[in-house]
């Protein structure tokens, strides 16, 4: 046997670099950065978009804490929001506009407390209502999640125009 060293490191560093990788993917941070990707993926609306209005805002109300709440600028209901409502509000703005692409920047995620996590970013969403009517809104981001058992649920959102 030739090289026996050399054919234990081919099989080592690739399963010490796939146990790095599984544990990343798997660590808290990044499990908040894919439920807030599949925030941003429910709201917005493409040419080639990712199923209809109505599976986007269950896709959303799943992320939902019973005791949401919203903290954001006209139009954007604030207030305390129960998740059937926003899913609903989810589908309507679906149904409402002709596209809308959010852009992210700046992401952070902080864990205050083992049962809490807060996501914060900005977000360029570029809106439109038909042919002739654009908007480009900027808002710095804040969600507050809970860890509810083995899942992370959005039980605040703050939105400020920037």
């Amino acid at each position: 046997m030739k090289h026996p060293l050399a054919k234990f490191l081919i099989f080592l560093v690739p399963a010490v670099a796939g146990t790095v990788w599984l544990f990343w993917r798997l660590s808290p941070e990044q499990a908040i950065i894919k439920r807030a990707d599949v925030l941003f993926a429910s709201l917005e609306k493409k040419t080639l978009s990712t199923g209809t209005p109505r599976e986007k805002a269950e896709r959303f109300q799943v992320l939902l804490s019973p005791k949401l709440d919203v903290r954001a600028p006209h139009p954007i209901p604030s207030g305390p929001v129960p998740p059937a409502t926003a899913a609903d509000l989810v589908e309507r703005f679906q149904d409402g506009v002709t596209s809308c692409r959010i852009s992210r920047g700046k992401e952070t995620v902080a864990f205050p407390s083992g049962g809490q996590a807060i996501y914060e970013a900005t977000a360029e969403v570029d809106l439109s209502i038909g042919r002739s009517s654009r908007r480009v809104l900027r808002y710095r981001c804040r969600f507050e999640f809970e860890k509810v058992g083995r899942d992370w649920l959005l039980r605040l959102v703050v939105l400020t125009p920037i």
